[in-house]
């Protein structure tokens, strides 16, 4: 199977050649120091892609100024856009949703209060970041990327930042609304958020995105529980706790890691960390846990 095929198939819970790997983040860091270079090129990100045996590869926006209100979409520069589409792999696109613009515009504490509220000022922000993203997305799905990552900490480790109902009634539709319009492009939606997302699981699957990035096991989620619940509606990406790559672990102890999350899973898994790779993170433990995931298959039991 090449990149995107073995990607499409996970996301499907197809049988796949073996499970794919991807992250939500990759420092600029860790490639530096796998290069021995302090400026980074395209040439040598995906050096490190490919190095490690990712299959997929997250396009997070850049923006010319701080943002003091939500930009226009002519503002959402994506780097080297193009090359990455032409590499093979498959290419998500992620795009923060409006309680992370609201807490970026508000604060956290006045975000929550509005939200809350449903103030006249978080909706105008939500109003913006739609216009916003779906702006973006129809330039991206013309450019050829294959998916959209839809990211919105709506969550913290005990729990919704605010109770699953306020969430329900004003955050959820519009997530729904861009998510929708991202399919119509033809394009795969996951949505993503850090912390204990046990109470809103339904809602996610019911919003219909195809897949869930995060899953972190430091708040509590249980990625074989998901699985069995949800497993039949959402492809489950990440999971790994991405401390255990920041010290020099036994091999046989990380390898148990690895393999536990894979068994818990099976098909429709793309196996990685909650959070992404970052500065810190030894370079032999990434190569370490990607060579386990690759190497590993899944139980039939996990299917």
């Amino acid at each position: 199977m090449d990149h995107r095929t073995r990607v499409a198939a996970a996301i499907k819970g197809l049988p796949v050649d073996r499970t794919p790997c991807a992250e939500l983040v990759i420092g600029d860091e860790l490639v530096q120091a796998m290069h021995g270079r302090e400026v980074v090129t395209f040439d040598h990100r995906l050096d490190f892609v490919q190095t490690m045996g990712l299959d997929a590869i997250c396009l997070h926006p850049c923006f010319a100024l701080p943002a003091k209100q939500v930009p226009g979409a002519r503002d959402a520069v994506f780097n080297d856009l193009k090359k990455w589409v032409d590499t093979g792999l498959f290419t998500f696109a992620v795009l923060d949703g409006p309680v992370g613009w609201g807490c970026r515009l508000l604060g956290f504490e006045d975000l929550v209060v509005k939200l809350f509220r449903c103030h006249g000022d978080f909706q105008d922000i939500m109003a913006a970041v739609e216009h916003l993203n779906m702006a973006t997305i129809e330039r991206l799905a013309g450019n050829g990327i294959n998916g959209i990552l839809l990211a919105d900490d709506i969550a913290y480790t005990r729990g919704p930042i605010v109770r699953p109902d306020v969430l329900s009634k004003t955050v959820f539709p519009s997530l729904i609304r861009q998510l929708e319009y991202a399919k119509r492009q033809g394009l795969t939606v996951f949505f993503h958020s850090d912390g204990n997302l046990t109470a809103l699981l339904d809602d996610i699957v019911a919003a219909g995105f195809d897949g869930l990035q995060c899953i972190e096991a430091l708040a509590g989620m249980d990625i074989g529980a998901v699985k069995a619940q949800y497993g039949h509606s959402l492809c489950l990406w990440g999971n790994l706790d991405p401390a255990q790559l920041l010290e020099d672990r036994d091999p046989a102890e990380l390898a148990h890691s690895v393999q536990q999350i894979i068994q818990a899973v099976g098909r429709g898994l793309i196996f990685g960390t909650s959070s992404g790779l970052f500065a810190g993170m030894r370079l032999d433990t990434i190569r370490t846990v990607y060579k386990t995931a690759q190497s590993t298959v899944p139980h039939p039991a996990g299917t």
